[in-house]
């Protein structure tokens, strides 16, 4: 019984597409016979415009003949020649000064952890990455820009140093650095 059952279903499905195959076969006539022969004719006579390329002008080349001038570009033509360091500027660093030991580091290597007045002095306490801690007064150079401490305002949490540094031309120029307690 079982065996007849299933030969019945295949047998439905057979006629199932059977049959869809004769409806599509019927679709699939020559009635679009007309619709192609207007196709064909309908723009055999006509013939697009097309805009003509446009014209080409000659390219002329251009000659450079400014090579022995000046180069506009040239740093030297804003600040003047910097082939040595200006050894007659009295803002020098003193060369023969023994360094101190805050002088390897930069000044962003450096925090401030506060101030504090000892007999009468002012100090301010410098901590470096490696976590030491150093007391500096009024007059010791730290940083790597020979920054002498000028002023340490203990109200103000704040130090201010003069730095001596070589500028783009190769001129010595000091600036002030003002450095305050990071919270």
């Amino acid at each position: 019984m079982k065996g007849l059952s299933s030969m019945n279903k295949r047998l439905s499905q057979f006629s199932v597409v059977a049959l869809m195959l004769g409806l599509l076969s019927a679709c699939g006539g020559s009635g679009m016979s007309d619709l192609e022969k207007f196709v064909a004719s309908a723009y055999k006579d006509s013939k697009p415009e097309i805009e003509p390329l446009p014209e080409m002008k000659p390219f002329s080349a251009f000659a450079y003949s400014a090579y022995d001038m000046d180069d506009p570009f040239n740093v030297t033509n804003v600040i003047g020649e910097a082939s040595t360091a200006d050894t007659s500027s009295t803002l020098r660093p003193d060369a023969n000064r023994p360094s101190e030991p805050l002088e390897a580091f930069p000044l962003d290597a450096l925090r401030m952890v506060g101030t504090m007045i000892k007999d009468g002095t002012s100090w301010v306490v410098m901590q470096t990455t490696q976590g030491t801690a150093h007391f500096l007064k009024t007059g010791n150079y730290m940083g790597q820009n020979d920054g002498q401490i000028k002023e340490i305002d203990s109200e103000q949490q704040l130090v201010v140093l003069e730095e001596t540094f070589l500028n783009s031309s190769n001129r010595w120029e000091t600036r002030e650095v003002e450095l305050t307690v990071e919270e």
